[in-house]
C-alpha cells in the first residue's frame, strides 16, 4: 500500500476515533442525564438569543435622521445603515435584535440578506428587529408631518 491510498484511510480512523472521544467525553461529563449538562446547555442558549442592536450600530444618512442612545429622531424620512459585525474568526452572537417603539405613526422598512419587508406602526405598538452579521438597512419614514421620535428597547426573550 502507497501513501497516496493510506491517507484516506487515516482520515477514517482519525474521524472514527474523535467520534469515540466525543461520545465517551459527554457520556462521563453528563453522567447520563440533563442536569449535569445544564452550564453548557445555556450558554448555547444565551447565544441564540443575539446580541442587542444599539445606537452606535446604526449610521444615519445625514443631518435629518440621528441616532443617539436609545432615541432615534427622524424628519421625514431617512434609511439608517446597520453596521456589519462579527468578522473571519468572530465566534460571537450571529445576530443583533432589539424592538423599535415610534412614539407616533411611521413606517418601517428593513433590508435583510437580501430580503426587503416594510411595516406601518402606531404609536404604542413595537416592532422586532433582527439583522445578521452582514448588516441591513433600517428604514423610517414618519407618517405625521415634522419629526418622528422613536426608542431603541432590548429585545424581547
Amino acid at each position: 500500500m502507497n501513501d497516496e491510498n493510506r491517507k484516506p484511510l487515516i482520515v477514517v480512523i482519525v474521524c472514527a476515533m474523535t467520534a469515540v472521544l466525543v461520545l465517551v467525553f459527554g457520556v462521563s461529563c453528563g453522567g447520563g442525564n440533563n442536569n449535569a449538562a445544564a452550564s453548557w446547555q445555556s450558554g448555547f442558549s444565551q447565544a441564540a438569543k443575539g446580541a442587542t442592536l444599539t445606537a452606535s450600530d446604526l449610521v444615519g444618512a445625514g443631518g435629518q435622521c440621528s441616532a443617539a442612545g436609545t432615541q432615534l429622531l427622524v424628519v421625514g424620512s431617512c434609511i439608517f445603515e446597520v453596521k456589519k459585525f462579527g468578522g473571519l474568526f468572530d465566534l460571537g452572537s450571529p445576530t443583533k435584535r432589539a424592538r423599535l417603539a415610534p412614539q407616533q405613526a411611521v413606517t418601517v422598512t428593513l433590508l435583510v440578506e437580501g430580503t426587503r419587508t416594510e411595516q406601518d406602526v402606531s404609536s404604542g405598538d413595537t416592532v422586532s428587529l433582527t439583522f445578521g452579521t452582514s448588516g441591513g438597512q433600517l428604514g423610517i419614514a414618519c407618517r405625521v408631518v415634522g419629526t418622528c421620535a422613536l426608542k431603541l428597547l432590548a429585545a424581547e426573550g
